[in-house]
């Protein structure tokens, strides 16, 4: 398994450069600058050396995009969408985690049947974007604190599973799973070959405990689904230098010791 860790600017990619990790994933308001200054800033993120395989984050806050209820835009979020796609694809991002917790919220009195259809359909779209650009979509279940529609990986695959086509995966994150009280050995084992990413963290985030028997469960669960892809380090660091380094140091731990079956 790859280990990598979100950066958030060019400056937290260079400090990154001499840590030992494999790729780096970034958030899309990363990219959000100005068409003219994109030049300047490939060129400083290739400069770092690491490979950029993934991407969160594609409909950045600011945007304030919405694909679920009645102020759904889904001309606009795509077009979002694919801007970012499109600047991530220049420094080679492959996996596109959908989060986006602010875009797909239900609101008060609109229906779940309704939402999840109109889910499926950005989600249709979104996957059709991605593959053009040889990208691939990994919808991220989030804890309630940041939206009230799919918190699991079970009710992640629900929603993968019901879209004409396939084609998308499923980012299985630690720090959801553990915020959301549900087993970690569980709710991995549902998402199974589907999990085409993983995210991890301190728990809570920026507390620095990683909570390692945890976290050795969850990679242990991971290598059993026969995930071999990225597993990033996605955390709240006050002093990216120094706290990434400390979290990359006990990953790199977990990693090592991990067990599980070898890909057939």
């Amino acid at each position: 398994m790859e280990l990598g860790c979100v950066v958030r600017g060019a400056p937290e990619a260079e400090q990154a450069a001499g840590l030992p990790l494999d790729y780096l994933e970034i958030k899309g308001d990363l990219l959000c600058v100005d068409r003219s200054g994109l030049p300047a800033l490939n060129r400083r993120m290739r400069a770092v050396g690491l490979p950029y395989k993934a991407m969160t984050s594609p409909l950045p806050r600011r945007f304030k995009c919405r694909v679920v209820g009645p102020d759904a835009d889904h001309a606009r979020a795509l077009e979002v969408f694919r801007d970012l796609c499109d600047r991530g694809a220049a420094l080679g991002v492959r996996i596109v985690v959908l989060g986006s917790g602010q875009a797909r919220g239900i609101p008060p009195g609109f229906s779940f049947e309704g939402a999840l259809a109109q889910f499926r359909d950005f989600l249709a779209r979104a996957r059709n974007v991605a593959a053009e650009r040889d990208m691939t979509v990994a919808l991220e279940p989030l804890n309630r604190t940041e939206t009230n529609f799919v918190n699991s990986c079970a009710e992640a695959r629900s929603v993968v599973d019901g879209l004409d086509g396939g084609g998308v995966r499923i980012t299985a994150d630690c720090f959801h799973i553990m915020s959301e009280e549900l087993s970690v050995a569980d709710e991995v084992a549902v998402a199974g070959t589907v999990i085409g990413h993983a995210h991890t963290s301190s728990l809570p985030r920026g507390s620095g405990d990683f909570h390692e028997g945890a976290q050795k469960e969850f990679v242990a669960s991971l290598l059993a689904t026969g995930h071999r892809g990225g597993l990033t380090i996605e955390d709240d660091f006050a002093d990216f230098g120094r706290e990434a380094a400390d979290a990359v140091d006990a990953f790199r731990r977990i990693l090592s010791t991990a067990t599980g079956p070898s890909p057939s």
